[in-house]
């Protein structure tokens, strides 16, 4: 190899090596970054793990419902209570002997008297099944209603997720505007400001407070429905999900 070629190589070594010291490092971890991010994946269906959740929060709210309880009382004993009366009557006896040597004795007792109404303990029979699908009734309606909030309480995260992503990106994306307006010696600090005023960053901050809100009123709102504290509805739901993984 000629002595030209040799130097024409190293003076391209030369040239790259300046290229690359030249780019800004924080691109080079802004773009990492840009490319390296992960999105969280969404989901499309109700999973078993849902199932499972849906069916621990049902049951505690069951449980903890004051209707189901009524509901469930009114098939026990409790709905014999009209058929059954109970009278407690004292009554006290003097014993009068008629002799001066002997003193009169009083003697006190008590008569209990239990009476059964036939006829409303057969109407109550006859109510029992119709008690017992109001029961089943009641239960129903309080499963749906837990399902109904547990679903929406599910698309709140969902739609939280979904905007803290797209607010990621613009974040990212304003963060390398940025430093390239502070490279720029032409942009001046209103330039800079109108960046910051940017309606796609503001829709987006907007509406990422509006899914933390929903996300919020879902989570108070199915706790309410199971009986439960929002934070003990917390700890459930990532016991389950730890369960499950």
């Amino acid at each position: 190899m000629s002595y030209e070629s040799i130097a024409c190589l190293y003076s391209w070594k030369i040239v790259l090596a300046i290229a690359l010291i030249s780019l800004p490092l924080p691109a080079l971890s802004e773009n990492k970054q840009l490319n390296n991010y992960q999105p969280q994946i969404l989901q499309t269906e109700i999973s078993d793990r849902d199932l499972k959740i849906i069916e621990q929060l049902v049951a505690i709210a069951q449980r903890q419902s004051s209707h189901v309880q009524k509901a469930k009382a009114a098939m026990g004993w409790g709905a014999f209570t009209d058929v059954l009366s109970v009278e407690f009557s004292p009554s006290q006896s003097t014993i009068d002997y008629n002799l001066p040597d002997l003193v009169s004795e009083s003697e006190r007792s008590f008569a209990i008297a239990m009476t059964i109404d036939p006829i409303k303990v057969l109407s109550i029979i006859q109510q029992l099944p119709i008690r017992e699908a109001r029961w089943h009734e009641v239960k129903q309606q309080k499963r749906v209603v837990v399902v109904q909030y547990y679903l929406a309480y599910l698309k709140a995260r969902q739609a939280t997720k979904i905007a803290a992503y797209r607010m990621q990106q613009l974040a990212l994306v304003g963060a390398k505007t940025e430093r390239i307006a502070s490279m720029n010696s032409q942009v001046t600090l209103s330039d800079r400001v109108s960046q910051m005023a940017n309606p796609d960053y503001v829709a987006a901050a907007t509406e990422m407070l509006n899914t933390n809100a929903r996300d919020r009123l879902a989570l108070e709102e199915l706790a309410a429905c199971v009986g439960l504290s929002s934070q003990a509805t917390i700890t459930l739901l990532e016991a389950s999900n730890l369960n499950n993984e």
